[in-house]
């Protein structure tokens, strides 16, 4: 490789940081470019683990995580000494921001890297940190906030509850409704609020996810029930195909909530009289389940930025539904922490039907 073309790719790579609006995406980014720029076989990256308060190994790329192993203690040793690290194959590289240690990038190539490519690793090591230390920055904001509002929202909360139950003295139809409207608003703003801080948990570190081998039909019965009011609302009828399964590796808790949030997506989006259904089947070493509805449906454009943080289409049709963008991206997270996967299939106009997958638990 010239050095013109070297600097080339440099200058791709460093830009290539530049799209990453997310922690998780950022770090991603890195692992990705980094492999990309000196053609690796992979690339592993470690962070400060905030639950267990020390160095740990965090995401890789060309290799998973849990067949590391002892190939990642190059990087746990960066991390810990604040020094480069070198074999004949791999680089160890400190990443550094406002002069304080954010964590440690390891490439490797089976055919050996030059000087050249380790000086361009060094190089892009230090726009990759600034890029994790302003998405960390953001999300630690966002967790801060998030803990402050919690007590005023539910002060409000309270104190309307008080006046709507009459609990403070009569109160007039026109004034339940008035309450009702900030009952219903102060729900809202705590979801999101929720949301907020479990997004903010899951790319620090810092959501406590219980991975068990679970019944997952009882989740789906806990969801559907959870929700029933909100289908008679809209006159949905709901069908549920989920017979004998074998039990998945998940977290109950989190994974009730992801049928939830799917659920909810789908009633929101599905007008009155519409269908949902619910399904799973056993394949191999998974269970792939799907919910599908005969709602309002999407674009190849907006399908692609689907699981996005924050993404709300510009569809004038779907706009006209309230939501904030984050369901579906923490229910993506959180089927990822599982070790599953997820997509989406949609016809614009006739409605999605949403895929994922959770591996089939080894103790049954």
């Amino acid at each position: 490789m010239t050095n013109l073309s070297r600097l080339a790719s440099l200058n791709e790579a460093i830009n290539g940081l530049a799209a990453s609006a997310d922690f998780s995406s950022a770090v991603s980014s890195v692992l990705r470019l980094a492999a990309k720029l000196v053609s690796a076989d992979h690339s592993l990256i470690v962070l400060f683990n905030k639950n267990i308060k020390e160095w740990a190994l965090h995401s890789s790329y060309g290799i998973q995580l849990d067949a590391v192993g002892s190939r990642g203690g190059p990087a746990l040793q960066t991390a810990h000494t604040g020094e480069p690290t070198a074999t004949a194959s791999s680089v160890s590289l400190p990443l550094r921001a406002r002069g304080q240690m954010v964590g440690a990038l390891q490439v490797e190539r089976g055919g050996g890297l030059t000087d050249e490519d380790r000086l361009a690793l060094e190089t892009f090591a230090a726009a990759a940190a600034i890029a994790i230390d302003s998405t960390l920055s953001k999300t630690d904001f966002v967790s801060t906030v998030t803990h402050e509002l919690r007590l005023p929202m539910t002060s409000i909360k309270g104190y309307a509850d008080l006046l709507r139950g009459g609990m403070v003295g009569p109160i007039t139809d026109t004034q339940k409704q008035l309450l009702d409207t900030v009952h219903n608003n102060v729900n809202w703003m705590n979801a999101l609020v929720s949301d907020l801080s479990d997004i903010a948990k899951i790319e620090t570190g810092r959501l406590k996810i219980d991975l068990e081998p679970v019944a997952a039909a009882a989740c789906v019965r806990d969801a559907v029930t959870a929700l029933h009011p909100q289908f008679e609302t809209k006159t949905q009828s709901v069908a549920v195909n989920v017979g004998a399964l074998p039990r998945v590796r998940a977290d109950r808790r989190r994974l009730t909530q992801v049928f939830n949030y799917m659920l909810t997506n789908a009633t929101h989006y599905t007008p009155a009289n519409g269908k949902i259904t619910v399904a799973a089947e056993a394949q191999d070493s998974i269970v792939r389940f799907t919910v599908a509805d005969t709602g309002v449906g999407m674009t190849p454009e907006d399908k692609a930025k689907l699981f996005s943080q924050f993404f709300r289409s510009e569809d004038s049709v779907v706009r006209d539904y309230k939501g904030w963008g984050l369901g579906l991206h923490l229910v993506k997270r959180l089927i990822e922490s599982f070790g599953g996967q997820i997509g989406a299939e949609s016809e614009y106009g006739k409605g999605t039907e949403f895929w994922f997958t959770l591996p089939v638990a080894s103790n049954q």
